[in-house]
């Protein structure tokens, strides 16, 4: 899936099932807009680290249906986490 950031395209990533740290993107599920994306520890804490970014966007899209995935890379240098809605 292409995602953009700032109108610039993130660089090409590919879903993994190991327990790395990961890298994550937050989308729309109905526009597959992208709507957050950051890196995040392996294990448990990870999981708590993802939700505290995931609340407050599912709270600034009352309901709206959105997908996380987890990517092999970041989505590029160039790009800051994005930390909210």
């Amino acid at each position: 899936m292409s995602d953009t950031g700032n109108d610039e395209p993130l660089e090409d990533a590919h879903i993994v099932t190991d327990n790395n740290p990961i890298h994550y993107r937050i989308h729309d599920a109905d526009g597959a807009g992208l709507l957050g994306f950051g890196r995040a520890r392996p294990g448990l804490a990870r999981c708590l680290q993802i939700a505290e970014h995931y609340r407050p966007i599912q709270a600034a899209k009352p309901g709206r249906a959105l997908v996380l995935r987890q990517y092999d890379r970041p989505a590029g240098d160039q790009f800051e986490p994005m930390t909210g809605p």
